[in-house]
């Protein structure tokens, strides 16, 4: 399945098509982000922003208003961000916290009738507007055989991936396990590889050496704010 066409500026429309209610997104920020000496990597800047306050934009414009934010490691740092957002918050309590875990709450918190839900992880700087709304057109574009869409950029899995109701509940209730891309694996007859030359669903930034490499390649700014540098 190739990407769907767009133009500057698409908004996806029809946010509430024929399978009922609308696209959710859950946001994952609570990592312990180890690899980068232990500072949320959602606080990273670019051009002086937050890539989580970046991220919560970018789905807003595309139209995607049923959000949660799954925070966790350096809840207190990072909610002040949210504060102008209508979102939902909600944080682990362990204080070792895991994907699944993550995933699990943020479904939990959402509204019963969506048909489809966004899991974005907050290290992905580069997803426009446009990007969420195309991987939203690709769901609902899919053959009904497909629960699960995620992109594939030069056979490399990619992110945001987007489900549907039976996934979610089947994550809810414990089968098998979701997270790090398990689900795919675990499930191949019903998961949909949307194949697309767009590398910013596989650019993301797990460590300095990421970052630095995606300000030599891009020459887009990518700082620490002044109390988290090193």
């Amino acid at each position: 399945m190739e990407r769907p066409n767009s133009t500057t500026g698409h908004v996806h429309e029809g946010l509430d098509c024929k399978d009922g209610g609308p696209i959710a997104a859950v946001v994952l920020a609570a990592g312990k982000g180890q690899r980068m000496g232990g500072r949320p990597k959602c606080l990273l800047q670019m051009h002086g922003e937050p890539l989580i306050r970046k991220q919560l934009h970018a789905l807003f414009q595309a139209g995607i208003t049923q959000i949660v934010v799954v925070l966790g490691h350096y809840a207190d740092r990072i909610r002040p961000c949210l504060d102008d957002f209508a979102v939902t918050v909600v944080a682990q309590l362990d204080e070792e916290h895991s994907q699944p875990q993550s995933i699990r709450l943020g479904l939990a918190a959402l509204p019963e009738q969506v048909r489809g839900i966004l899991v974005c992880p907050s290290d992905l700087p580069l997803l426009t507007a446009e990007d969420y709304a195309d991987a939203i057109a690709a769901f609902d574009q899919r053959p009904r055989a497909y629960s699960f869409v995620g992109p594939e950029v030069g056979g490399v899995p990619g992110h945001p991936v987007i489900f549907d109701r039976t996934v979610r509940a089947d994550v809810l209730s414990g089968k098998g396990s979701f997270g790090c891309g398990n689900w795919r694996k675990d499930n191949p007859e019903a998961v949909l590889h949307w194949t697309t030359t767009n590398d910013r669903y596989i650019t993301d930034v797990d460590s300095e050496k990421d970052r630095l490499a995606l300000i030599e390649r891009t020459g887009r700014p990518l700082s620490w704010p002044a109390d988290l540098e090193l």
